[in-house]
């Protein structure tokens, strides 16, 4: 086992203890090993593509791009998608919050089958619920304008990772928790943490 992976390993051992100790919530061996292996991984895709943590650091400039609340009386739902393409599968995560930034409920999904390099397909993959057929863009274009034509009230916008970080957390983290639906006591406490700084802004 390469250092990095014993190390990982430990931390994931420790996160499992606290977890235990203050949410009361057990892990099973193969859910710590899991979860190591995942976040080992995360951290050596950071590291090649040098992206910033998930987290605000602290010192850092208020005027940086940062999620936004919804306006009074709306929901916001940030969604995102990860490929798992040693595993032949992608997830794709959901954070819904209110007005005031508070978490509402999350969800993830995981799905086999790799064929496309976006993450926005995969995300219109898993929302639509089906199973993953590789198909040309343009389909996938014409099944999300169908379902927005029959949601009015309902839009969606681009956002840049920067300002989707809870959701970009999840889905990195949906072959771990997969096919879950997560409620504020039962959350990962990675995702709680990235929600209550950005409800500060």
């Amino acid at each position: 086992m390469a250092q990095e992976e014993l190390l990982m390993v430990i931390w994931a051992i420790w996160h499992a203890r606290n977890e235990l100790a203050w949410r009361e919530k057990s892990l099973s061996a193969a859910e710590v090993i899991l979860l190591a292996r995942v976040v080992l991984n995360q951290w050596r895709n950071a590291q090649q593509r040098r992206m910033g943590s998930l987290f605000v650091p602290s010192g850092s400039n208020i005027d940086l791009e940062h999620w936004v609340k919804p306006v009074m009386g709306k929901i916001k739902v940030n969604v995102d998608g990860a490929i798992f393409a040693n595993d032949g599968k992608f997830g794709a995560a959901g954070v819904a919050r209110d007005h005031d930034g508070r978490f509402i409920e999350a969800f993830t999904v995981l799905l086999e089958g790799v064929d496309v390099e976006t993450d926005s397909l995969v995300v219109v993959q898993a929302v639509r619920g089906s199973v993953f057929i590789p198909s040309p863009f343009g389909q996938h274009v014409s099944a999300c304008r169908t379902l927005l034509a029959s949601l009015p009230l309902v839009t969606i916008n681009f956002v840049k990772r920067s300002v989707n970080k809870a959701a970009h957390c999840l889905a990195r983290s949906s072959c771990l928790y997969s096919d879950r639906i997560f409620s504020e006591s039962t959350a990962p406490a990675d995702l709680l943490s990235i929600v209550m700084v950005e409800s500060s802004f």
